[in-house]
């Protein structure tokens, strides 16, 4: 009788263990979710994608405090971190999310290029490039940190990259071109540089501020002999839109051959144009004294200084006019000043020839 029975309850004792079992996996699931997943990471997302990157990184953070290991978590604060430009923050978060998407890798990149050790940026750069070769967006990017470091070479480089990838041939020839110019090469910058309309007449696509690229391309032609072609440029890019700067450049053209009445045409329009602009003040004052009319001349030199007190060319020149007036005593006023200036000049405050990263980013 006891035997027969003993059957029955193994079966019931194995029911049971089975339902024991199951509510157990059932709830190390539940815990496992519960210890992954947290209020804070979906807020986090909705938080980033209306841009609110504080509070993502509040919620990321605050995640991260329960849950170290979440690496989901991580990549929020390091995303938050590295676009409120705290690229060497961020860092550790990335490393701590493990592999990255491209978009992820270009976040990480773009916040230690905006940061004061913009080389770090290169080896991601050359990672992302290795999975999409055709990045031009990497591409660009890449080269503003090495136009930063001034590394030709690589620079050279990119700007044949970029000219025979989609999309990449304008900002090819556009780097190019500057490269050239800032190494004082001339001629090849002008190569570049006519490439480029070419592809691009109307510079739709051409990454530089137009007046800078207008500015490079002529002070590149005057100094290829290429005047007249300059002139011609200036007065294409003077059609769109009134620019000062660019009008005293093409006054400029205008007195390297010796066409004076049309030069002072030029320079008297920038200066109305733009009354706080010195330049064309100074440019009427060489014209002025090429005239040889030094009090006319002394009269826009000394607009010039008004405009502009710690330019070296408005000074050196103001003291030449006034050994030429025969005031001596103002000439060496003027000499001791510009001492000063240079001996209270530091490296810090000179300028930069180099525009790349102000727009290829």
């Amino acid at each position: 009788m006891e035997q027969a029975r003993l059957p029955r309850f193994r079966s019931r004792s194995w029911r049971a263990t089975l339902v024991f079992t199951l509510v157990l996996i059932g709830l190390l699931v539940l815990t496992t979710w519960n210890m992954t997943r947290s209020v804070a990471l979906p807020e986090a997302s909705r938080a980033y994608v209306r841009g609110d990157l504080a509070l993502c990184l509040q919620h990321a953070l605050d995640h991260l405090d329960r849950r170290p290991w979440s690496r989901e978590a991580a990549l929020w604060a390091a995303r938050c971190l590295s676009r409120l430009d705290y690229s060497g923050e961020a860092e550790p978060y990335f490393q701590r999310a493990g592999r990255l998407t491209l978009n992820d890798s270009q976040i990480r990149a773009y916040g230690l290029v905006r940061g004061p050790h913009s080389e770090r940026a290169i080896p991601i750069y050359d990672e992302i490039l290795a999975r999409s070769p055709e990045n031009v967006t990497a591409l660009r990017r890449l080269a503003a940190v090495e136009l930063a470091r001034n590394n030709t070479e690589a620079l050279l480089k990119l700007a044949d990259r970029l000219s025979h990838v989609p999309n990449g041939a304008v900002i090819g020839f556009t780097l190019r071109g500057v490269v050239y110019h800032n190494h004082k090469n001339p001629q090849q910058a002008v190569a570049a540089f006519e490439h480029l309309l070419e592809l691009d007449p109307e510079l739709r696509e051409m990454p530089m501020p137009r007046r800078l690229f207008w500015s490079h391309f002529a002070d590149d032609l005057i100094a290829s002999g290429r005047i007249d072609d300059a002139r011609r440029y200036l007065n294409k890019a003077l059609e769109g839109a009134p620019d000062a700067e660019l009008m005293n450049r093409l006054g400029q053209a205008y007195f390297l051959q010796g066409a004076l009445d049309n030069a002072e045409r030029c320079f008297g329009q920038a200066a109305e144009w733009d009354p706080n602009d010195h330049a064309p003040h100074l440019s009427l004052a060489k014209l002025a004294l090429q005239r040889h009319h030094q009090e006319e001349a002394l009269k826009h030199l000394n607009q010039a200084k008004l405009l502009a007190p710690r330019k070296y060319d408005v000074l050196y020149n103001l003291a030449t006019v006034y050994r030429l007036l025969g005031r001596t005593a103002e000439a060496d006023r003027i000499q001791e000043a510009i001492k000063q200036l240079r001996g209270n000049s530091s490296s810090s405050s000179r300028p930069t020839n180099n525009p790349w990263p102000r727009y290829a980013l």
